[in-house]
Parts: C-alpha cells; structure tokens; sequence
C-alpha cells in the first residue's frame, strides 16, 4: 500500500512539474460551424528542448468531434526550448449549441508517458434552417369545405386513463426487471458485433491499423464496464484493473505501435484482450441477472 501510495505521489508531483514547463494552447481556427462541417483546431506547446513529447494521433477520443486529419508544422528550436504545432481537421455531428475541445500533450518518460492537458475553446455550432418570418400575409379563401363529424373524445380520454393506468402497474410491478433484461439484450448484441468485428488479426502490419484494433477493444470495454478505458494510458489502465496479464499484453502492443518490436506476439495479444472483454462481458451479466431474479 505505501509503495502505491509512493508510486501515485511521483506520478502526479511529475505531472505537476512538466504543467509548470509546458503550457500547451489550443483554439478553434473558426468561429462557428455547421453539423458535419470540417473544422480546424490548432494545439501548440513550447517545451525544453530535452523532452520528448507526443501529440494525439487518430486513435484519440476527440469527442464530441470526430478525427478527420491532421498537419505537423516544422519544430521550431533555438539552444534551449523547442516548439511544435499541429493543425486537426475535425468534424461533429452533435446539435449542442457550444461544444468545446481541450487535448493533452504527451511527454514520454522512459517506456511511459504524462499528459499535460491544454486549455479548452469553444465553437458555436451554427442553425442551418432559417427563422420563418411572422409578417407573413394571410390570403383569405370563403370556398366550402367539408369536414368530418365530430370525434367522440370522452371515449378517448376514458381509453388513455386505461392505458396509462396499465402502463403504470407495469411499470411499478415490473419495471426494474424489464429494464435489465433490456439492458442485458443490448450489451448481448452489442458484445455479439464486437466480436465479429474483432476476429481478423491478418493485417496489423502497420501502425494505423494495430491503433485502431487496440481503440475498438477500449471502447468495447468501456461500454460493458463503464470504465475509462479508452481516455487512459496502459499504465493507468494497469493502476484501476490490477491485471498483470492484461499489463502484459497492453504493453507488448504500446511497443509494436511506437517500434517494430513484438510484432509477432500480436495476434496473442489481441486475442488476450478479446477474451478479456468476454470475461467483462459474462460478469456484468451474471451481476444483471442477479438482480433480476431479487
């Protein structure tokens, strides 16, 4: 426990100390967007010269944008600090009003890594269909026009209060359980497409699609479990999980991503994390039904 304890504390006292020497800036090139438009967003730092740093690659959760491209500007160097630039093309396809962005900066410690976060910009998402105007001018029509008898509404009124009163007995009697064995279907199919969907490791001969593969299985096991996986590295990962064989294979893949070593220890791994999500996948079940049954 105190060497946990010792291991959290130079974490953060790390983390705290590269915030003070790295401040990275981030704005949106834009001011307003439309759904789906492309939109720029720039993130640049100035760092002692040093270090080594990271920026997010396609693989990052841009939420609520969605990753289209990126541009690496020239690093800028003089005989003590160094600077870098990128420019991302983004796109979104939610209707809030103001949706903000903020991206860390990574600085590679050793085989690890420390994320400084920039600060956040806002973009205003623009309303395509216009205002109607209200001085609009009404033209008359006195031409007869039949209509229907009158409709019966006390029958109507009477069928709705019965139905709701149904509705509602359900609900109370019945509910909880409808809404497990709801939420136990959708994580079933949901589990079901994952699988399909992650059974082919013939093509994890380049970087891109080794990232994408070891994306899709974060965002599966932060479905079932609801846990961060996707916005952690492996090492805190590693910290909230306490799997040493799920480290393990983390850990050969973060080394065939960032060298050409491990590669052939990859498929193993891949299928390693396929099984684990089934496992995560059998106990969130197993737990639901649990509670069904009560």
């Amino acid at each position: 426990m105190k060497r946990v304890l010792f291991c959290l504390i130079f974490i953060y006292s790390s983390i705290f100390a590269y915030a003070q020497q790295i401040q990275p800036k981030a704005f949106f090139v834009q001011d307003t967007m439309a759904l789906a438009e492309p939109v720029q967003f720039s993130l640049s730092v100035r760092y002692p010269s040093s270090l080594t740093l990271l920026f997010p690659d396609s693989s990052f959760n841009y939420y609520p944008f969605e990753f289209r491209s990126k541009k690496f500007f020239t690093t800028e160097t003089d005989s003590t600090t160094s600077k870098d630039s990128v420019i991302y093309t983004l796109a979104s396809f939610e209707l809030d009003q103001y949706q903000s962005l903020k991206l860390p900066i990574f600085v590679i410690k050793g085989e690890d890594s420390i994320s400084v976060l920039s600060n956040a910009d806002s973009i205003v998402f623009a309303e395509m269909i216009p205002v109607v105007s209200d001085s609009l001018n009404a033209k008359a029509n006195a031409n007869y026009v039949a209509v229907e008898k009158e409709f019966n509404y006390p029958y109507l009124i009477i069928g709705l209060i019965v139905l709701a009163v149904v509705v509602l007995a359900v609900i109370i009697f019945f509910g909880k359980r409808i809404m497990l064995r709801w939420k136990i279907y959708r994580l079933k199919k949901k589990h079901s497409l994952f699988l399909e969907s992650f059974k082919d490791f013939n093509d994890l001969s380049e970087k891109s699609s080794i990232e994408k593969k070891l994306v899709q299985w974060k965002k599966h096991a932060e479905f079932l479990s609801r846990k961060p996986f996707s916005k952690l590295t492996t090492k805190e990962i590693n910290f909230m999980m306490n799997e040493d064989d799920l480290y393990v294979n983390l850990q050969k893949i973060d080394r065939s991503i960032y060298s050409s070593r491990g590669k052939e220890e990859l498929v193993s791994s891949f299928e390693y994390l396929r099984n684990y999500a089934t496992t995560i996948f059998d106990n969130i079940v197993k737990e639901l039904e649990d509670h069904a049954k009560r």
